[in-house]
């Protein structure tokens, strides 16, 4: 049975929760920034009925081009589109939301692979200590890594 469609939705599930939070950031106080998406991140991969849809999403990435593709587009467009979407602006790439936040595009980069490394460590690997810490934990432990990456 192909996850696709699920993992789909819980990616755009995940995107639209990450461009709330991004957008009330860059619109408001952006000390919050990376705290605000790392805990809209958080709260999808926390919600009992979106977790399998990402699990489902995650394992479509390593069983082909198809999954991997998939998250391509996710991470590098589909993301920004609901971010300006949430802006009421223009669609915006990943360049220009490196160029918005004054940062080099790798560091957006750096900033994605924070956040689904530490999705990776506590919901499909479990690995402890990261699996049973509270989100709180985790977001004061990661968050400061990725506000350096996001404010430079």
């Amino acid at each position: 049975m192909s996850h696709a469609p699920q993992g789909s939705t819980a990616l755009s599930d995940i995107g639209d929760a990450l461009a709330e939070a991004g957008a009330a950031s860059l619109t408001g106080e952006r000390a919050q920034l990376a705290e605000s998406l790392l805990r809209a991140a958080l709260s999808r991969w926390e919600d009992p009925q979106a977790r399998p849809q990402l699990l489902g999403a995650f394992s479509a990435v390593f069983a082909g081009e198809e999954g991997a593709a998939q998250m391509r587009d996710f991470m590098s467009h589909q993301i920004f589109r609901q971010l300006a979407a949430s802006l009421d602006e223009p669609v915006k790439d990943f360049d220009e939301v490196a160029k918005a936040l004054g940062v080099p595009p790798m560091n957006i980069n750096a900033a994605q692979a924070q956040v689904w490394g530490v999705a990776v460590l506590r919901y499909v690997v479990k690995l402890e200590p990261i699996a049973s810490a509270s989100v709180d934990e985790v977001v004061a432990f990661v968050a400061p890594t990725i506000q350096r990456y996001l404010v430079g």
